[in-house]
């Protein structure tokens, strides 16, 4: 059975990739700010990975929110990098490319610090892979990551210093600002790994 995942060309995808070996790695330009980091990101890692990797092309940055799409954020959430509606939409496109590429699995990074959004609760993950179970091609999402922090799941995946280093985590462009979320994380989950300089 061949499995799909989604990559960012984050610390976390970046780790599952290592980790599952998938079939296809698929990084989606859906409009965000740094949608041309990601892919290059993402080449970068399947290259040095041994994996094949897609892109696809699906901009919707006139629906976007927040730090990903250079606007205010959404009164909707209190994280500045809420995008509404975004995992699903990721997910959807997703479930379609796995259908395409005869994948019976989609793979998601979703980590156990992701439930402050509901869309990385496991109440979300169960409910939509219940959905796309239900439609032809039945189609499954998972989560490998979810029970694990960002730290453990790159320590379980083995994933080398020289691979991550290639990894883009920032919400708001092509180079590393310091000050959002993703650059956050990056700098935490480096300094908890002992990799940060």
């Amino acid at each position: 059975m061949s499995d799909l995942l989604l990559l960012s060309g984050g610390i976390d995808s970046t780790a599952l990739a290592s980790w599952l070996r998938p079939d296809i790695c698929l990084t989606i330009d859906y409009g965000q700010r740094a949608a041309a980091a990601e892919i290059q990101a993402s080449q970068q890692i399947c290259a040095d990975l041994s994996l094949r990797h897609e892109v696809l092309t699906a901009r919707i940055p006139s629906l976007g929110a927040g730090d990903m799409a250079g606007t205010a954020p959404t009164m909707h959430s209190a994280n500045s990098e809420f995008w509404p509606f975004r995992n699903q939409y990721l997910i959807t496109l997703g479930a379609m490319a796995a259908v395409k590429y005869a994948c019976k699995h989609v793979f998601i990074g979703t980590v156990s610090t992701d439930d402050r959004h509901a869309d990385g609760s496991v109440q979300f993950i169960g409910s939509l892979d219940a959905l796309l179970a239900l439609q032809e091609g039945e189609i499954h999402l998972v989560a490998p990551a979810k029970h694990l922090t960002t730290a453990e799941l790159v320590k379980q995946s083995r994933l080398s210093q020289a691979t991550l280093g290639w990894t883009h985590s920032c919400h708001t462009g092509d180079l590393a600002c310091g000050n959002c979320r993703g650059c956050a994380k990056h700098s935490e989950v480096m300094a908890e790994l002992g990799w940060s300089r």
